[in-house]
């Protein structure tokens, strides 16, 4: 399963991670910081402090095996 992870520092110091699961196959960094540049502009998530510059993006790619249950 891949995993888009943005992260933005916070005014008082903190990171917040924004996770978002299955992003689109050929996503360019382009595209990522275009996005990163809106949200810390718009500052449009509600956190304990405001958004203000952009840290990093990945794309996670994790495997999950399933002992029991779902």
């Amino acid at each position: 399963m891949l995993t888009l992870v943005l992260t933005f520092k916070l005014q008082n110091g903190k990171n917040f991670r924004l996770s978002i699961p299955d992003p689109k196959p050929n996503l360019s960094a382009a595209e990522v910081d275009s996005v990163m540049n809106l949200i810390v502009q718009k500052n449009i998530f509600v956190t304990s402090s405001p958004i203000v510059e952009k840290v990093s993006a990945r794309v996670v790619d994790r495997e999950v095996n399933t002992l029991i249950g779902q």
